[in-house]
């Protein structure tokens, strides 16, 4: 059984579906790879890669639980909560996601760590939803997480054009149910499973 490990924030936990425990991306990817894989969801609703930040991922019981876990995959997909104002700084998002990139690789399981640059987020009437800036994703955080991937010689699945409006994300950073799907399928078909 291989063991994937998906870390995130809400994007990943599925806020906004009706059954995220079935609807998000975590569930659907473990549909499309069958009985051969474990995928466990260890999204934190509002977390953020910093350190920090108003809600660090790295101090959350979904990060010690997956750690404890020891997977053979980690879907990393951190990003968008780092774009808030109060919470971005470049050279600090970049150390303290490379520290977290760091922590799986330190694993017993040596486990194989593929990082995902976040969807767009996208203004509601001209006006950043829950203080997500759609500039400092494109800007910052997005160039940082694919700098790091080249650096640190890991895979990456960047889901800039996934979403060119947000039609599929109707509060402008969070898929619905037909979003989430095109969000699974494009994490499945980027990566090579064998």
């Amino acid at each position: 059984m291989i063991r994937v490990a998906c870390i995130g924030d809400s994007i990943t936990w599925g806020f906004t579906l009706l059954n995220p425990w079935r609807q998000s991306y975590p569930a659907l990817l473990q549909e499309k790879l069958g009985p051969g894989y474990e995928v466990r969801n260890f999204g934190y609703n509002d977390a953020a890669a910093r350190f920090d930040a108003d809600t660090p991922y790295v101090s959350k019981r979904a990060y010690r639980e997956s750690l404890a876990w020891n997977p053979d995959i980690v879907l990393l997909m951190l990003g968008t909560n780092d774009t808030k104002s109060r919470n971005w700084d470049p050279e600090i998002f970049r150390r303290d996601y490379r520290r977290i990139v760091e922590s799986y690789r330190a694993l017993p399981s040596a486990p194989r760590v593929i990082l995902i640059a976040p969807i767009r987020v996208f203004p509601v009437g001209g006006i950043p939803i829950l203080g997500v800036l759609p500039e400092n994703m494109e800007n910052g955080v997005r160039p940082a997480i694919r700098a790091l991937a080249a650096e640190m010689e890991l895979e990456l699945v960047d889901l800039q054009d996934l979403f060119t409006d947000r039609r599929y994300c109707r509060d402008g950073v969070h898929p619905q149910r037909a979003g989430t799907q095109m969000l699974a399928d494009a994490i499945w078909s980027g990566i090579d499973w064998k």
